[in-house]
């Protein structure tokens, strides 16, 4: 049964049960003062339970169905109706699941969402949305061939700095953007451990996925260690580089332009530290260092923070949460409802991944390289190219 069908069915179940209420029914059973009748409610899955966890199932109108996490011992009891598991294949087959809510760690997010969008549910996705330049193709095609509504998870884009960012530069008050800076964390590095005994309750197996295979250490399940370890995130690049890469993009009207290449820094082009990325559009992009945004134009520069003064030129259109949300959960649940496309598409959540991937591969090789996104290849550098994926262990492969 897919959603669209579901929906239909409790919209009918809803109205014909309303025949049958009394005289007097409190608003939020009727749905009334921005509250929704049950026969509304979104039903939400919650993949990873440990330090950052969604809270899509705690908005109005959405509640969590069920929790699913490979360490049963971060699994709640059973209570109110909610369902725990530990693998999540098994919880993409309650034929009341709406959504998925993914917050495990980095190197699962694609698959996950994939899966998802297979089983007729849509998805809201953590950053950095993908793993590897490839996820980031293959998670777009499979949430449009499944017509799934897919966001994903940064709320800073809009909330922290595009909200006020994004109109002042699209008006053009520093004239036309020339160059974009965006600080974040550095790239993930090779890290290995010394194994200990496995908790029985924690399949590591699974927890590994994709992987190369390695024996477990506690250390390495540690957020701070995953996301920093090649093997499984994408170090504050991806982290940190979901929040600032996509606020320095979306308040410049640029987070649908992708990249064309990237030079290494302390080179003759990029005299920098960070990596430079030229964009297709000719901005130059720049990986710098702290965790501030400042844009430079042909008029001016606009300090994330440091600009009081600075006002809109002019009213502008820009990209805002829909149904008049104001934070990007709210904002998913409006277009999970009426089957439109987030304001964090799956389009925008990936084409921003790639900047903090280019730039994760170009410290590694340390030189320029040039992207071709039509044949998904670096010209001419094969040893480049064979970093657009990620070798995967079987079975946990990703297929579209």
């Amino acid at each position: 049964m897919t959603k669209k069908t579901q929906i239909s069915r409790r919209k009918f179940i809803g109205a014909a049960a309303a025949c049958s209420l009394p005289l007097f029914v409190p608003g939020r059973v009727l749905g009334k003062d921005g509250h929704f009748p049950p026969s509304e409610t979104i039903n939400v899955g919650l993949i990873g339970l440990g330090t950052r966890r969604s809270n899509v199932g705690h908005r109005p109108g959405a509640r969590f169905c069920a929790y699913c996490d490979i360490d049963t011992r971060r699994l709640p009891k059973e209570e109110n109706g909610v369902k725990t598991f530990q693998y999540y294949q098994e919880m993409y087959d309650m034929p009341e699941l709406d959504v998925v809510s993914v917050s495990t760690p980095d190197h699962w997010h694609t698959r996950m969402t994939i899966d998802a969008c297979k089983k007729g549910k849509d998805v809201y996705c953590e950053k950095p949305l993908t793993f590897s330049l490839m996820e980031s193709r293959q998670i777009v095609e499979a949430a449009r061939k499944y017509d799934r509504v897919v966001s994903s998870g940064s709320q800073r884009v809009m909330e922290d700095y595009g909200h006020y960012m994004a109109p002042i530069i699209m008006s053009g008050a520093i004239g036309e953007v020339k160059e974009i800076y965006a600080g974040c964390g550095g790239a993930p590095s090779e890290r290995t451990y010394d194994p200990e005994p496995c908790p029985k309750e924690l399949d590591w197996d699974a927890w590994v996925g994709q992987a190369p295979y390695f024996e477990y250490s506690k250390r390495a399940i540690d957020p701070m260690t995953w996301r920093y370890n090649t093997a499984f995130g994408t170090g504050g690049l991806g982290d940190w580089g979901g929040h600032n890469f996509g606020g320095a993009l979306y308040s410049c009207g640029m987070d649908h332009v992708a990249p064309k290449e990237v030079y290494a820094p302390h080179t003759e082009e990029n005299p920098t530290d960070g990596a430079m990325i030229l964009m297709e559009n000719g901005v130059k992009f720049y990986h710098s260092g702290g965790g501030g945004i400042r844009i430079v134009g042909t008029k001016g520069e606009f300090n994330h923070g440091a600009n009081p003064q600075l006002r809109p030129l002019k009213a502008v259109n820009v990209r805002r949460y829909s149904g008049g949300a104001d934070n990007i959960a709210d904002d998913f649940l409006y277009c999970v409802r009426h089957r439109t496309r987030p304001f964090q598409d799956v389009f925008y959540g990936a084409n921003v991944s790639d900047y903090g991937h280019m730039c994760i591969i170009a410290y590694k090789l340390k030189r320029h390289l040039v992207w071709d996104k039509e044949k998904m290849e670096f010209v001419g550098d094969r040893e480049a190219t064979a970093m657009v994926s990620k070798v995967q262990r079987a079975p946990y492969q990703i297929e579209v």
